[in-house]
């Protein structure tokens, strides 16, 4: 396997285990499908987003002429079709399931989710991790879970409401957060050469 694609390995094994987790939701007898669940799967997604930036041979890639965008994108986009995949299929599921979950919620959230992964990885591998993945995936799972598990022990709202409701505060604060992390990503994505010379 190319080194390149290398870490699209544990973003199919994410995939593995959000389909896990939504089969045992179908098979579980008049359970129906639960808003957490579907988040547990985001959270999932999200951290195998986590290992996109992966670069084993960073020693190596990191000398070649072509710019730090250009040598992410067969990975950036391999992965990324992955999930999209996945995350379709898991919406035609719970259609097909008849689930009052609202889509684009949902989606929105799984967005700033992997965005927020991503730019985690960014700033380590800024760092010069060349392998961020394994540390960035166990954070997002973590501190969603500690998310989902204090929600409503705060009785303050973190999640957006999944059936589509609510007022506008809780998308502009998941916007918000979105908005940040995509700029993380591309301020610790420049190149070396134009990063030092601002």
């Amino acid at each position: 396997m190319s080194v390149r694609l290398r870490p699209l390995v544990p973003v199919v094994g994410s995939v593995g285990a959000g389909s896990v987790l939504v089969a045992l939701a179908v098979a579980l007898p008049g359970g129906g499908v639960s808003p957490f669940l579907v988040r547990l799967v985001e959270l999932v997604l999200a951290g195998g987003a986590a290992y996109l930036l992966d670069d084993p041979a960073a020693g190596l890639t990191g000398v070649t002429p072509r710019s730090l965008w250009r040598r992410r994108a067969p990975t950036l986009v391999g992965g990324l079709t992955v999930l999209v995949t996945a995350w379709m299929a898991i919406l035609v599921l719970l259609r097909w399931l008849g689930s009052l979950l609202s889509v684009r919620v949902l989606t929105g959230e799984l967005v700033v989710l992997v965005a927020v992964a991503v730019a985690l990885a960014a700033v380590l591998v800024w760092r010069g991790d060349p392998a961020p993945g394994s540390r960035v995936a166990p954070i997002v799972g973590i501190v969603g879970m500690s998310a989902l598990i204090a929600e409503p022990l705060l009785r303050a709202p973190i999640f957006l409401p999944a059936d589509g409701g609510g007022d506008l505060s809780g998308w502009l604060g998941w916007t918000a957060v979105g908005l940040l992390a995509v700029a993380v990503i591309l301020l610790a994505s420049r190149d070396p050469a134009s990063r030092w010379r601002r």
